[in-house]
């Protein structure tokens, strides 16, 4: 697929800036995928159990306030990404020092996000097959479409993301005459604790993980679209998660749900009529990860902006492939095995996450709120 004309401009210092435009479709796509893709195979909102579902929507709401401080930081700094942002905010120095910290995060979720996805592999389907082999043929992939660049990368979402839909839409059909409404009964019976915990982290976990975008996006066709663009996708990607955690309690139960390191893929399992279909979670697992494919892609191209706008050089593209290899092979060898790494998201990862993914958005939209009214 051959990209559009890439448009180059030069920002402060000279560093020439590639400004790439996508559509506001293309956006929501981008956004939808990049929140549901993990929820897939893992699960959210099971710290509430059989009120994840409470959890769930909770989490959405307290994302709203966050997607609209992304818009308006879009919309303050056109054409800008957050990098830029930083530094014309907070100066040089600590600008670059932020930006330092901000890519260091999205490195570090870029390698989780990484193993989640080739332990799938390996577990559900190449079981013979060294992880190694998945991991070098997934981060080539991922190169690749990041070193063409977000107009690319957009328009295979806009081929991917209906799939994943229909296939998802096909299953949940196919599965509801093994749903049972008693898996999810009695309503209301968890303490707030436990509600706001599950809350909060599918928060973290993945709705603010959205703040990649802001590291991303600098140009819409229509530049006024951000605040649909974010909350759209924000709606979309949650009611997703909704659906798949609801399916997956009603076919398998809280216990199991919790149980399996794979729920949805396990979920879909079940799905048996007679000799006609069977075997279908391969065609969910296959499209499951299209949706991994374009979340470390994102991820990928977040981090290498970064790493460009930080170390003043002019194009991200060069920086991709070596950025990609460390962060791979970091991943390989920081995870000793699947649970390590389930007690890792679940015992650290909200603790590390929630600076950059709550108080950093604040600062920096504050920051810029107070510099534009100076500039003024």
């Amino acid at each position: 697929m051959r990209p559009e004309p890439i448009i180059y401009y030069y920002g402060e210092g000279g560093v020439q800036v590639n400004k790439e435009v996508i559509s506001e479709k293309q956006g929501i796509y981008l956004i939808t995928l990049f929140i549901v893709a993990e929820t897939f195979i893992l699960t959210r909102g099971m710290e509430a159990k059989k009120d994840f579902w409470i959890a769930i929507i909770l989490g959405i709401i307290i994302s709203i306030p966050f997607m609209l401080m992304f818009s308006r930081l879009h919309r303050l700094y056109p054409n800008k990404d957050l990098f830029d942002i930083n530094e014309d905010v907070f100066g040089k120095i600590l600008g670059k020092i932020i930006s330092f910290l901000m890519f260091y995060y999205v490195a570090t979720n870029m390698m989780s996000v990484m193993y989640v996805f080739n332990d799938f592999i390996v577990s559900v389907s190449l079981l013979k097959t060294p992880k190694g082999v998945t991991y070098m043929s997934l981060t080539l992939l991922c190169i690749w479409v990041v070193k063409e660049g977000i107009e690319v990368m957009a328009k295979w979402t806009e081929i991917i993301l209906p799939i994943i839909l229909i296939t998802l839409f096909v299953g949940v059909v196919l599965l509801i005459p093994q749903m049972r409404l008693v898996n999810m009964q009695p309503f209301f019976t968890e303490k707030i604790g436990a509600i706001m915990e599950g809350s909060i982290f599918t928060f973290l976990f993945p709705l603010s993980e959205t703040i990649a975008f802001t590291m991303i996006f600098t140009g819409l066709k229509k530049q006024g679209s951000f605040n649909r663009l974010y909350l759209i996708g924000l709606i979309f990607g949650g009611g997703l998660i909704l659906i798949l955690v609801l399916t997956e309690v009603l076919v398998l139960g809280v216990n199991d749900t919790l149980s399996f390191y794979f729920p949805g893929y396990n979920t879909f399992t079940r799905v048996n009529i007679g000799v006609l279909l069977q075997r279908l979670e391969i065609i969910s697992g296959a499209t499951f990860l299209l949706g991994g494919f374009i979340k470390i892609s994102v991820l990928l191209m977040a981090v290498s902006r970064g790493v460009a706008k930080v170390f003043n050089f002019n194009d991200y593209r060069f920086i991709v492939t070596p950025t990609a290899l460390i962060i791979s092979n970091v991943s390989y060898f920081f995870y000793e095995s699947t649970m390590f790494m389930f007690e890792w998201i679940s015992d650290f990862w909200g603790y590390f996450a929630f600076p950059f993914e709550f108080v950093m958005p604040i600062v920096i939209w504050i920051g810029a709120e107070v510099r534009k009214k100076i500039k003024a």
